[in-house]
């Protein structure tokens, strides 16, 4: 078990790690394989999978003002819910709700990030 899947904080911070340093591989072990991100980015709706984000964050410099505040984490049993709030991070400011679910061999995982672009 790697220490960014301990816990449903871990995931959160292993996220925002994984998105200050472009580090996709790290994002890939804290998102489910089949999670799903839904959200508004502009005017756009989008729902899918995370690989959109990996692309942007693989093709785009993260600036150094890239900021962020874990704004809630709460768990009940397996499953766990997370409120993010994201500055700069693209050059675009992002609130994100996560769902968090611990799987059979123990680890925590995100299942689903719904956004909202300001």
């Amino acid at each position: 078990m790697s220490i960014h899947t301990e816990t449903p904080k871990a995931v959160v911070e292993a996220y925002v790690l994984g998105s200050q340093t472009r580090d996709v591989g790290l994002l890939k072990q804290v998102f489910h394989p089949d999670a799903i991100m839904t959200g508004w980015l502009g005017p756009d709706f989008l729902n899918g999978g995370p690989e959109p984000f990996y692309g942007a964050l693989e093709a785009n410099e993260v600036d150094d003002d890239y900021g962020f505040e874990i704004v809630s984490v709460d768990s009940t049993d397996k499953i766990a819910t997370a409120e993010l709030h994201e500055t700069n991070l693209l050059g675009m400011s992002f609130t994100n709700h996560f769902h968090i679910a611990q799987l059979g061999d123990g680890t925590w995982r995100i299942t689903s990030k719904m956004f909202r672009h300001y």
